[in-house]
C-alpha cells in the first residue's frame, strides 16, 4: 500500500457486509453440519493446500513453458483457453469420473458428461484459435512503426 491509500465509507461498508456473510455461513455450518465439521475442515484445508502446493505451481510451469513457444500474437487467446480448460476440467471431474454416483439411480446423471466436456473444450479451443487468428491478421495489417 502506498501513503495515499484512503479507505472510504464504501470500503468499510463492504468489510462489514463481508464479515456478516462469513458469520452467517459459519453459523449455518455450526448449526446444520456440526457432526461433519471435521470433514468440512479437512476439505477446506486440503483444498487450499492442494491449490497452493500443487495446482498453482503446475499452472506456473505450464504457463512459463508455453509462453516460450507460443507466438506473442497468440498468447492471450492461448492463455484464456488454458484457464477455461482448467475450470471446465476441474468442474466436470466428479461427473466425468462418476464420483459419488449411484448405479441403481441412473437419473442422477442423465447426460454423457465425457462427450459434453470434449464438446465444451473443442468450442473453447476453436474460439481461441479464431481469436488468435484475428490477432495475427490485425498485427499483419498494422503498418510498421
Amino acid at each position: 500500500m502506498n501513503g495515499d491509500d484512503r479507505r472510504g465509507p464504501s470500503f468499510w461498508l463492504a468489510v462489514a457486509f463481508g464479515g456478516y456473510l462469513v458469520w452467517v455461513g459459519a453459523s449455518y455450518l455450526w448449526d446444520a453440519q456440526r457432526e461433519n465439521l471435521r470433514s468440512i475442515g479437512t476439505w477446506f484445508v486440503g483444498g487450499a493446500l492442494a491449490l497452493d502446493l500443487l495446482l498453482v505451481p503446475l499452472a506456473a510451469v505450464v504457463g512459463l513453458g508455453l509462453r516460450r513457444v507460443v507466438p506473442a500474437w497468440a498468447w492471450p487467446a492461448v492463455r484464456a483457453a488454458l484457464l477455461a480448460t482448467a475450470v471446465l476440467a476441474g468442474y466436470s471431474w466428479p461427473l466425468v469420473t462418476d464420483r459419488g454416483g449411484q448405479p441403481d439411480n441412473p437419473t442422477l446423471r442423465p447426460r454423457d458428461y465425457d462427450r459434453g466436456l470434449l464438446v465444451a473444450l473443442a468450442a473453447v479451443w476453436l474460439l481461441a484459435g479464431a481469436a488468435a487468428l484475428a490477432s495475427f491478421v490485425r498485427q499483419r495489417a498494422e503498418p510498421a512503426a
